[in-house]
């Protein structure tokens, strides 16, 4: 208990120190470079403006730096420094040596005993308390109940995605190892060690790893609560700069958070720091530097800023995930019908085509530099374009959706999806329609079709009520309604992509994930246009959207709140837990090996040795008299879990009842490669045999094979062991086979 405790700490202070290194990086940093420039700008639109130029910055610093092969420290420090330094040069118009002394000025008096720290730190708390008193204090004033609900969405956030990631310490996604063995070699300026992929991601987990000196497996562990945090900012962010009440922006974020109406596949996969996820960040703000740009009537500095933005918005999401970039487009193409009006103008339209490209172009920039100097592309690519040229050809629409029952199936990367319902190769438009509401129930809500209907029919009511708005002669508030509902609609529409014969541009089952986001706007914007039909410019407005939220609320809470999420690891906690201790215990010394499973291989990178289980195993198979087994490192730890985890079922991957025995022992080693001997039943064997394995050992030598750590589903031995004097692992243990 008190290992767990103090363990829950320790990721309660990772999870804060990391997200005080990504936002300090991503958002304090461009504000405090770019505030002067974002004064006249609304609170929304400057959060927005700072956090894509960070996120840009930082990603594309790394690769550069990747690719000229000169990223460490240093670099990355002097590159995130650059702007700074031209600001100041620019500024005062003086050369670099004379701004580097200016801006060093209290540093070099601390350190030449000119000026003591207390004297700093004293005249530092004082500058501060007048800001807290002065335009702090009055850029609060008007805006507490914004804060303070806010505040609120944040708590909620917190609630319900935090309790997993501190209470669950392993990996929660089959593919994090993958992504850790991808920046693990960043670190030798290797990027793409596995093939082209979109890599943003992952220079972001690398900059923060390599800058702030945290390890990549706890960034891997923790980074998946500030991303989240800052996936419903953002989108409250949007909502707060489309609607025109300032209240009903909270109205689906809060329903998104908290409503049990959706299918857990729609938020299951922010349990952790994923690619498509992160590239979830750059969506809304894509869509809204586009509609930024068409509600400007002259091509002024604000337009071509807006552009610019929305090109950089474009570029990450292509440099993150494919899937991302997909979805803004479709964002893109509702944003062209509401605007029609304004983007059939071709100046305008021109313009929002060229910096689309562009910021494809970025994207691609990298990628096709490494490609053309020889590196393939990674696998998953190969598979994506595959899934693209062959999913127009499921030509099938369902028959009864509502007759039909769900099962659970798994995707290509391992996870838990439901199957749709069967298919019909008739098609009307009642089928298409029952078609679409049947892929709702299964893949976005938990099984009701009163809830599809409704998802489906909010979305009808936005684009009704953005029309209405059109005709009212509000054309810029009713495009933007517009937009939002054709955005959802060709989601809803594409959700049932494989029954309809479409193509499949993502696969059906990733549908959710965005159809769920989507959701959350369009509430917000139904509430807004209906709570401005009401009260239009008038100070009703914004009492209108307080009783919208209350109502909001009432229904959620007749509906049903879900309960946190709670995933389970495909790494236990006691091996986070053991391993955490180990690197704390050695500390530089690397002469120290892990036997375990594949996952610790990728976690203690460069900091001692692993040697895996079943190669463990099988070098002691059939046991001859002269077989040897040696581990030549100071000490060894044996990691074996006494109740194994099922590997691809992130519900439980824990089964009481499959604890190791004689019987697992007893079935010969799994004779497959890679991940398969660590999965399902495979694991069970192979961990049976190493706990007999482990007894026969310890029977030897009693006091050499000590217990490390133990709980009742895991233990973990350690072998302290002389350099000139190594044992011979190899052991009968009575199922050498």
């Amino acid at each position: 208990m008190e290992n767990d405790m103090s363990m829950t700490m320790l990721t309660v202070f990772q999870i804060t120190g990391v997200s005080a290194a990504y936002l300090g990086v991503t958002l304090f940093l461009p504000w405090l470079l770019l505030r002067r420039k974002l004064a006249s700008l609304r609170a929304g639109a400057g959060f927005m403006v700072c956090f894509m130029a960070g996120n840009f910055y930082c990603m594309n610093l790394v690769f550069l730096l990747q690719l000229f092969h000169i990223s460490n420290r240093v670099t990355l420090i002097l590159g995130t420094l650059l702007p700074f330094l031209a600001a100041a040069a620019r500024k005062r118009k003086g050369t670099l040596a004379a701004v580097l002394e200016h801006r060093t000025r209290k540093v070099r008096m601390i350190f030449e005993g000119g000026l003591g720290v207390r004297t700093f730190l004293l005249g530092l708390g004082v500058k501060m308390r007048r800001a807290s008193a002065g335009w702090i204090g009055q850029w609060l004033a008007p805006r507490w109940p914004d804060v303070l609900l806010t505040l609120g969405i944040i708590g909620l956030v917190l609630f319900q995605y935090g309790s997993n990631t501190v209470n669950v310490y392993g990996y929660c996604a089959s593919d994090m190892v993958q992504h850790n063995y991808w920046i693990n070699h960043m670190e030798a300026n290797r990027i793409f060690v596995d093939g082209v992929y979109p890599f943003g991601f992952h220079c972001v987990m690398y900059y923060l790893h390599e800058v702030f000196s945290v390890p990549v497996y706890v960034l891997l562990r923790v980074f998946a609560l500030p991303q989240t945090l800052m996936i419903h900012l953002v989108l409250l962010a949007f909502l707060k700069l489309v609607c025109k009440s300032k209240y009903t922006p909270y109205v689906g974020t809060m329903a998104y958070i908290i409503s049990g109406v959706f299918y857990q596949y729609t938020y299951f996969r922010y349990y952790a720091p994923l690619p498509q996820e992160y590239g979830m960040l750059f969506i809304l703000p894509a869509a809204w530097f586009a509609i930024a740009f068409l509600r400007e009537k002259e091509f002024g500095t604000g337009a071509r800023g807006n552009l610019l933005l929305f090109s950089l918005c474009i570029s990450m999401t292509l440099a993150t995930h494919f899937y991302d970039t997909v979805a803004a487009g479709l964002f893109c193409i509702g944003i062209g019908a509401g605007f029609c009006f304004r983007c059939l103008r071709w100046r305008y339209l021109r313009r929002l085509f060229l910096a689309g490209v562009v910021g494809i172009l970025i994207a691609l920039l990298p990628m096709a530099a490494a490609y053309v100097t020889g590196t393939p592309l990674q696998g998953s690519l190969h598979w994506g374009m595959n899934m693209l040229s062959s999913g127009s050809k499921e030509e099938t629409v369902q028959e009864e959706p509502g007759e039909e029952g769900s099962a659970v199936q798994e995707n290509d990367d391992g996870e838990a999806v439901k199957d749709g319902p069967k298919k019909d190769s008739s098609v009307s438009w009642r089928k298409v329609l029952d078609c679409i509401l049947g892929e709702l129930k299964y893949y976005v809500t938990n099984d009701s079709m009163a809830a599809a209907k409704f998802m489906l029919g909010s979305v009808g009511v936005l684009t009704a009520l953005g029309i209405l708005w059109c005709v009212l002669r509000r054309p810029d508030y009713g495009a933007v309604l517009v937009s939002t509902g054709l955005f959802a609609g060709i989601l809803c529409i594409l959700q049932a992509s494989a029954k309809l014969g479409l193509p499949q541009l993502i696969e059906v089952s990733r549908y959710s994930v965005y159809i769920g986001y989507g959701l959350a706007a369009v509430w917000s914007l139904c509430a807004d246009g209906v709570v401005y039909l009401l009260f239009l410019e008038r100070k009703g407005i914004h009492l209108g959207g307080i009783a919208a939220l209350a109502a909001s609320f009432g229904a959620i809470a007749m509906t049903g709140f879900r309960t946190p999420v709670r995933i389970s690891a495909y790494e236990t906690n006691d091996a986070i837990t053991c391993l955490t201790n180990i690197l704390r215990e050695n500390g530089d010394s690397t002469s120290w090996t892990i036997c375990s499973a594949n996952d610790e291989q990728q976690m203690t990178w460069g900091k001692g040795y692993h040697y895996e289980v079943i190669d463990f195993l099988r070098d002691q198979k059939e046991l001859k008299p002269d077989t040897t087994l040696m581990i030549p490192t100071d000490t060894v730890y044996f990691f074996i879990e006494k109740i194994p985890i099922l590997y691809l079922d992130y519900i439980n991957t824990i089964k009481p009842e499959r604890r190791v025995s004689l019987e697992g022992a007893e079935i010969p080693l799994p004779e497959v490669k890679g991940l398969l001997p660590y999965i399902q039943d495979e694991r069970w064997v192979t961990m049976s045999h190493m706990y007999y394995w482990a007894q026969a050992f310890r029977d030897l030598y009693p006091n050499e094979m000590e217990v490390y750590y133990e709980t009742d589903a895991f233990v973990c031995y350690r072998v302290r062991q002389d350099g000139f004097g190594l044992y011979n692992f190899a052991v009968d243990y009575g199922y050498n086979r």
